[in-house]
């Protein structure tokens, strides 16, 4: 059966770990695709993905090296009707938190805007949002207990301004003052478009681009390697979601009938609902036990070690997406912790018994040679 033609959607940062699932999962829900990308390079690493495959005659590339200059997604949104606006640096130690994390946010976001308004055919703008936003990187990241779409934007990393701190304080700045603003334009309906914020939790899942154990340790997220490999402590972590319910939020949000113009809130939380007075320890080790129990051999031959002991420091657990899920995933519950690590872990495993069995045919082709 041929798919709806639901329209032309350019996904920003879509080689990257959310941006490729989007880039999938509106492709299988009937969408034409404009991938933006920073490098030309990027562009073959996507089009060899086996999950897009059959929809090559419904993707097109736009590659936009720099995001921070002026008039910079002009053209990447000429003619598409929505966007999913994923692209952003993440806050590394050694970037400039003014240069490299703070303007770069702070002009993307603007230089986004302004293209959609010149399109005149941008019908809705998704923004990717953090959970840095809502904390004050100056007090350890503390926030409340309770994460859902009536949380509030922390007032203190909404006044910091340049010269910051650390790339960290930066990027809380500039996520905080960020949502703030286009909450404030939300409201405002001074747009053609209308404006949807989305704050994922931890994003935890496989990719298919990477095809060596390697490459999938290099874009593993922290959490799952202080799972599996006993690995640093994750300093802080807001709620979990599985890389494809994160996908399917951020694309389901496109959708003006099933979510009204008007209805929208300030932001919808993408991350697994928790149930009141589980902790944060109890869902650690709970993924722990399942590490231990489902991958016994691997434990045991010391391709994993269970990192029990590294609860992130900070863990603000009680992540309420009943909203997100209600009206976006039609009641379906995003997977969380424990069964997105286990997918990881079982794409890390099918990877490592590949690389094997191709070392063994390799060492039995080397001694069958050696022989003759």
């Amino acid at each position: 059966m041929a798919l709806e033609h639901r329209g032309l959607v350019a996904i920003t940062g879509a080689n990257g770990t959310i941006g490729y699932a989007c880039v999938v999962y509106a492709l299988q829900n009937g969408y034409r695709v404009r991938c933006v990308v920073r490098r030309e390079a990027a562009i073959a690493v996507m089009k060899s993905g086996p999950s897009i495959q059959q929809y090559i005659d419904r993707i097109e590339f736009a590659v936009v090296a720099n995001n921070a200059i002026e008039g910079a997604y002009d053209k990447a949104l000429a003619g598409v009707d929505y966007a999913v606006h994923v692209a952003g640096a993440w806050p590394l130690p050694h970037l400039h938190p003014d240069d490299e994390i703070y303007y770069p946010f702070m002009n993307s976001m603007k230089n986004i805007l302004q293209a959609a308004k010149k399109s005149g055919t941008v019908k809705r703008l998704v923004f990717t949002q953090a959970g840095a936003g809502l904390v004050n990187s100056e007090d350890g990241d503390s926030m409340g207990n309770r994460m859902n779409q009536n949380i509030r934007v922390n007032q203190v990393s909404l006044s910091f301004t340049p010269p910051l701190k650390s790339s960290h304080n930066a990027y809380c700045a500039s996520k905080s003052q960020c949502m703030t603003y286009l909450n404030s334009l939300r409201l405002s309906r001074t747009t053609p478009f209308s404006i949807v914020q989305i704050i994922p939790g931890t994003v935890i899942g496989p990719s298919e681009l990477a095809t060596t154990t390697s490459q999938a340790y290099s874009q593993m997220d922290r959490q799952t390697k202080a799972l599996i490999f006993d690995e640093m402590k994750p300093k802080y972590a807001f709620g979990f979601v599985h890389v494809q319910d994160c996908a399917r939020v951020h694309i389901e949000a496109l959708d003006e009938i099933k979510v009204k113009s008007e209805d929208l809130p300030s932001w919808f939380i993408a991350g697994a609902t928790v149930e009141e007075g589980f902790d944060g320890p109890r869902l650690w080790n709970k993924a722990a036990d399942m590490i231990e129990r489902v991958f016994k051999g691997e434990v045991e031959e010391g391709v994993f070690t269970v990192g029990r002991t590294k609860v992130p420091i900070n863990m603000p657990y009680r992540i309420d997406s009943r909203l997100t899920e209600n009206t976006l995933l039609g009641g379906e519950n995003i997977r969380g912790l424990e069964e997105s690590v286990k997918e990881v872990a079982q794409w890390y495993v099918g990877l490592k018994r590949k690389e094997n069995l191709l070392q063994m045919l390799s060492d039995e082709h080397d001694h069958s040679g050696n022989k003759g």
